[in-house]
């Protein structure tokens, strides 16, 4: 009795050890559990069962991918402790598993140790402690010590330090490769002595200023490097320690090559002041030249100049030969205006292809100051002018010729702003191109006027557009029997303060202005009009009538279609309807051109070519071009009588008509003489004041009857 009882306090006593001993496990803040050899949960503490949020009963059998769902890391973890057990040598591991009340990622220090149980099975158990914090710590630092190096690498900075009480001074490599100086107890001499001379006084101010009195230490000066090369550094420093009297103690900088930024800073301000093409100065950098020649000409009492160049007709060259030959021609002409520069003038390229030329310190009385700079605009001409050899593709080569129209401008105290120099030097260029291109002009109040008429007339010509101020009169044509066989409609407009307006006042504005296409299909329409009531009268049913066509109104995409509406929807019998079109219809693309022209011809209407002899005459057009009349413009005409060539040119052009088979229109006859040279060299038709002037519809009706 005694020892059943005996052995039954040894087993309460075993019991209550084993309780004990489990109670320190399940306290324990870390993961112990015991597998076997499948892998399976044979014993886990507490913390294992809240780590993988269930019960320790429940995990008992099971293995880890159970409850975390990653078979995967499961096979990972049963083919690890098998691999343990079979070599029945205790290992330390590094792993990893899920947190499955969060899903977080925890990091364990493993002990696995093998063992055989009371069968001499083969199991294994897992003493792990949780490094998950410091894990993250390591791979923090890790993380921001490579981040430090690659902002370093990327950055391509320096690194220095200097210790003022012992004089020693630190540089990283980074350092001697942007220097060139190697580190060395005289590192720092040659590092200074490197500086370009007009730098290093800059320099040192700016170091002492740090030392001395901590001021902000951020410069960029220029080094020569031991291989020659001039470079730029950007130079970053502070003080970061001070001794107990606040004297410097640790000076730490950064430095940088910063000399592809420069050349790219000098590139970028290069662009922003110059052309890109011509390289030289653009308009922002002009309008500054320009104030400054304004406020130096009001200190100097000298007078300079403003010189507006234009090329004349480069579209033309562009067009035909495409942009790349037009831009090498432009580089010729601006290098040739620049060579004519002196030190302190300005040449800009104002766009396209104008140019500004501004001249300083001409004189100091503006008549002779304005010779010079026209003796100068001659000069530019003179050179513009000479023949430029452009390459083109396939080794072949153009020969270009080009002229230029130049306005002056004096540059005086009078003139307050650049604004009004450029606009003042662009109307003497508007005069110089209106009397016809290749010249040059100074500027004089007239031409204010002019302008200021003709911006008048291009306002007042929109409102008499529309409230009907235009009217047409016709010029007679006659037969060599003096019978009119048909008549010319020309426009006038007569404004209802300002009168009857001069053709050669309005014409020029309206072209300019594209105005001259709805006044085009004005007159056409009023003209088809008008010759409908003839075509209804057997007395004038016989007549043609004459309508101009600007080259414009032809160059636009709809002309055909439009002419033909205004045409189809007048009624009229258009066989005795011509079309008068001049030589500069040539300008735009002659292809295209020639296509709008023959298929109007194949609808039934006929053109002649005005103005013949005093634009782009060539054999060529009367080939090309399908008119069957020929205008010979008045002033051949006009000195028949008094210039033999003039006499000789009418009848050549006359014979060479004949032998186009083209009808011959003579305009400008003012004298019976005119009338019989002409009969003799047998011309068709005849126009001009010896007959009659145009006149408004009811005056030409009495010259019919």
């Amino acid at each position: 009795m005694g020892n059943s009882r005996q052995l039954q306090l040894e087993l309460d006593a075993e019991k209550e050890r084993n309780r004990l001993l489990l109670d320190i496990v399940n306290a324990i803040p870390e993961p112990i559990v015991a597998k076997n050899w499948d892998g399976n949960f044979i014993f886990v503490n507490k913390h294992v069962a809240q780590l993988y949020g269930t019960t320790q009963a429940a995990m008992i059998g099971k293995e880890d991918s159970f409850f975390t769902g990653n078979k995967e890391h499961g096979k990972l973890f049963k083919e690890s402790v098998q691999g343990i057990m079979r070599r029945f040598k205790s290992e330390m591991v590094y792993e990893e598993s899920v947190d499955s009340n969060t899903g977080e990622i925890r990091y364990f220090n493993s002990l696995k140790i093998p063992f055989k149980n009371s069968r001499d099975e083969l199991n294994i158990a897992v003493i792990a402690r949780d490094i998950t914090e410091i894990t993250e710590i390591k791979n923090q630092a890790e993380f921001n010590a490579k981040r430090l190096n690659y902002v370093l690498e990327v950055s391509g900075e320096g690194m220095w330090d200097w210790n003022m009480q012992t004089n020693v001074v630190f540089q990283n490599k980074r350092w001697e490769e942007i220097t060139g100086v190697k580190h060395s107890e005289k590192s720092i001499e040659e590092f200074q002595n490197c500086i370009l001379e007009e730098d290093r006084n800059y320099v040192f101010k700016s170091l002492n200023a740090l030392i001395e009195h901590n001021a902000p230490y951020d410069i960029e000066f220029r080094f020569k490097h031991p291989s020659g090369k001039i470079i730029w550094i950007w130079d970053r420093g502070q003080v970061i320690e001070f001794d107990e009297q606040g004297k410097p103690v640790l000076l730490v900088g950064i430095m940088q090559d910063i000399t592809q930024q420069k050349i790219n800073q000098l590139k970028i301000e290069s662009m922003a002041f110059h052309d890109d093409l011509t390289k030289l100065a653009n308009r922002a950098l002009l309008n500054d030249r320009l104030q400054l020649a304004l406020e130096h000409s009001k200190r100097s009492k000298q007078c300079g100049a403003v010189l507006f160049v234009d090329l004349d007709h480069f579209k033309t060259i562009n067009d035909s030969y495409g942009h790349k030959t037009g831009d090498e021609l432009l580089v010729i002409v601006a290098d040739r205006i620049k060579s004519l520069a002196n030190e302190g003038d300005t040449v800009a390229r104002f766009g396209g292809d104008e140019f500004v030329f501004v001249l300083n310190d001409l004189h100091t009385n503006p008549l002779k100051a304005a010779l010079k700079a026209e003796n100068i605009a001659n000069q530019i001409r003179e050179a513009i002018c000479q023949k430029i050899s452009i390459k083109l593709e396939k080794n072949s080569d153009i020969d270009c010729f080009i002229t230029a129209s130049i306005g002056i401008t004096i540059l005086d105290s009078t003139i307050e702003t650049a604004a009004r120099l450029l606009q003042l030097a662009d109307l003497a260029l508007y005069q110089v191109k209106k009397n016809g291109r290749n010249d040059c002009a100074v500027f004089d109040p007239v031409m204010q006027k002019q302008f200021d008429y003709t911006m008048r007339l291009e306002i007042e010509m929109r409102n008499s557009l529309k409230q009907g101020d235009f009217v047409l009169y016709y010029q007679p044509q006659y037969n060599f029997e003096k019978k009119i066989v048909s008549a010319e409609a020309l426009i006038r407009w007569i404004h209802p303060e300002m009168g009857l307006i001069s053709p050669g006042d309005f014409i020029p504005i309206a072209e300019e202005t594209n105005l001259i296409l709805p006044m085009g299909n004005w007159v056409l329409t009023q003209a088809c009009q008008q010759l409908k009531k003839w075509q209804a009268n057997p007395k004038t049913k016989h007549l043609s009538l004459s309508v101009n066509v600007s080259a414009k109104q032809i160059w636009q995409k709809n002309f055909v279609p439009d002419l033909k509406k205004i045409i189809l929807d007048s009624e009229i019998d258009f066989s005795k309807l011509v079309l008068e079109v001049t030589e500069s219809v040539v300008l735009g693309d002659i292809k295209e051109v020639v296509m709008k022209l023959n298929e109007l011809v194949s609808f039934g209407l006929t053109f002649s070519l005005d103005d013949f002899g005093t634009g782009y005459s060539s054999l060529g057009y009367l080939k090309n071009l399908p008119i069957n009349e020929l205008k010979i413009d008045q002033s051949f005409i006009r000195d028949l009588l008094v210039d033999k060539s003039d006499l000789i040119m009418v009848k050549s052009v006359i014979d060479l008509s004949k032998n186009f088979n083209l009808i011959v229109v003579a305009e400008g006859i003012e004298e019976e003489a005119h009338f019989e040279y002409l009969k003799q060299f047998g011309c068709d038709i005849y126009q001009g004041f010896y007959f009659s002037r145009p006149v408004p519809i009811a005056e030409f009706n009495l010259l019919i009857c």
